[in-house]
């Protein structure tokens, strides 16, 4: 960064912190201790980086520079300069709350001057009035439901038909099956000793990989027992195998629904796309003076799915993207200008870069990559460029969301086929707009790489690493070649496949394809569904 440089705005995108697994003995998915901790953490250094203008304690220094957001409120939570989403999810609805205490900490008699300054905590007899807790400050965070429109923007896959169509035949795709089958022994091996009391023998497979994986990382970090019978290898085993299974489910780009190309899996990295590219526009639109920090939460999906779409999967440091993103990590665009004399700068003036930073551990940096192709010489965009390559994979507006999934979600029926829909977000695009099929043809490339080599090699890697399998690399090379990368599947309490645990409390099992063929399924051995798990 130059020393006369200017941010004005940064969007950001933040998976939620370490929860209780969503099988086993816990009835619901709660936020833990550590997984506060993991939000409060990423908070504080987004101030350090974002609105603290002065020293850095060591840590600091270690992770981020100064990018002090112009005219960014220092001690108090304005409103109208940051804007916090979060799905109703409660465990990343508290994840957003543990943040943003990282983000504004308590201070003594703060009040943004847009919720009326210090008069507002003056009284009449002179006397003034703190918020409790010592000034703890109270953030505004609109949490969306399914029933919400604005909600496709941070979850694009839920209630998404389409979508659903396309990740039930996962388990038919013969590469798949034979992962599966490769990896069997694996998994089984482990049942007895780490998931046999929360999961059936039929269910301890590749099918299951990311339930698998977030149930023993729990058990690994919080029960001695588990952690005394499991090595960091098998953790590391399960990790990779579950990215392999996410990455396919999220980020598989040849994968369409209802028209061909249109990158179904990945729909919500297209509707993140979409989301952060409004809020940078709608900073410009304002010259600066709203949409400052933009702040999404969510789960890791959109995360994996935009790693696909942007080519980050397979740019010069795509092994920092094949992996599935830590509790915690944050994606990042930030919008910025050079020289000039203070003013908000014309749009051709404007700058973008993407940073990435992969956990809230101590040490864990901000860093810069480039997107849509580009070499690590070309990290930093004019917005105009960056702009051309979001329009290019983004959807434009929630009628186009609707057309491409077919939902059949309340307010879809509002909307014509025709119309831009956007619930207060502006479309993406400034001529024929980044609809349901096309693609620029630069981004094109980077999408056709992904395709033909998202999976390969990594495949080839875990299958071979452990030993288990012996075939042709010439013909198995063309057939991954064609299957594309593989991304994840997030729970929403609107996904169609729902089981209910003994307690009644409801259980999303999105990846639970087996239920719709659950016969082949039991007949030939693979996974079935326990619905009281």
């Amino acid at each position: 960064q130059s020393s006369n440089e200017r941010v004005w705005s940064s969007v950001a995108y933040i998976y939620h912190g370490e929860t209780t697994p969503a099988r086993g003995v816990y009835t619901t998915q709660s936020l833990t201790p550590v997984g506060a901790q993991q939000m409060f953490a990423q908070g504080s250094m987004f101030r350090a980086r974002y609105i603290v203008d002065g020293n850095y304690t060591d840590e600091e220094s270690s992770v981020t520079t100064h990018a002090t957001i112009q005219g960014m409120e220092p001690l108090a939570i304005d409103s109208d300069q940051t804007s916090a989403i979060s799905t109703n999810d409660r465990y990343i609805s508290t994840s957003a709350i543990a943040f943003m205490q990282g983000l504004y900490p308590p201070v003594d008699l703060a009040v943004a001057n847009s919720a009326g300054g210090l008069r507002a905590a003056a009284l009449a007899n002179g006397s003034l009035v703190d918020y409790p807790l010592n000034g703890y400050q109270y953030p505004d965070i609109d949490t969306l439901s399914t029933l919400d429109p604005d909600f496709i923007w941070i979850n694009g896959k839920a209630t998404c038909s389409k979508y659903y169509e396309s990740v039930l035949n996962f388990t038919d795709d013969p590469v798949v099956v034979e992962m599966h089958d490769q990896t069997l022994n694996f998994y089984q091996r482990l049942w007895d000793a780490i998931f046999s009391s929360a999961f059936p023998l039929s269910m301890a497979s590749f099918y299951y990989a990311n339930d698998l994986y977030e149930y023993a990382a729990y058990q690994y970090n919080h029960d001695n027992t588990t952690h005394s019978k499991m090595t960091s290898v098998d953790l590391a085993m399960l990790a990779l195998y579950a990215g392999i299974q996410q990455r396919d489910l999220n980020g598989n780009l040849s994968a369409s629904g209802a028209v061909q190309g249109d990158m179904i899996r990945a729909i919500s990295g297209r509707t993140l796309a979409a989301k952060v590219l409004a809020g940078l526009k709608l900073n410009m639109a304002s010259r600066g003076s709203s949409n400052k920090l933009n702040l999404m939460f969510g789960s890791f999906e959109p995360m994996i799915a935009f790693f696909a779409l942007s080519g980050l999967v397979n740019g010069p440091s795509a092994d920092n993207f094949e992996q599935l993103p830590n509790p915690g990590a944050a994606m990042v665009f930030e919008l910025f200008s050079n020289g000039g004399n203070g003013s908000y700068p014309a749009a051709h003036d404007l700058w973008v870069r993407f940073l990435y930073r992969s956990s809230s551990i101590a040490g864990t940096p901000f860093v810069e990559y480039s997107l849509f192709g580009n070499g690590n010489s070309q990290a930093e965009m004019r917005y105009s460029d960056f702009a051309s390559g979001m329009q290019a994979i983004a959807l434009d507006g929630i009628a186009a969301w609707c057309n491409i999934c077919g939902s059949i979600n309340l307010f879809c029926s509002g909307l014509s086929s025709n119309s831009g829909g956007s619930s207060g977000l502006p479309s993406t695009s400034y001529s024929s707009g980044a609809g349901i099929g096309r693609i620029n043809p630069v981004v094109a490339g980077v999408i056709g790489s992904a395709v033909s080599s998202g999976l390969a090699g990594l495949l080839l890697f875990a299958l071979v690493w452990l030993g288990f399998v012996r075939f042709s690399a010439s013909r198995r090379d063309r057939r991954l070649g064609t299957l594309g990368g593989f991304k994840g599947a997030e729970k929403m309490a609107s996904d169609n496949d729902l089981s209910y645990a003994k307690s009644g409390a409801r259980h999303e099992r999105t990846d639970s394809w087996e239920l719709r063929n659950g016969a082949k399924a039991t007949e030939e051995g693979r996974a079935t569904v326990d619905s009281g798990a």
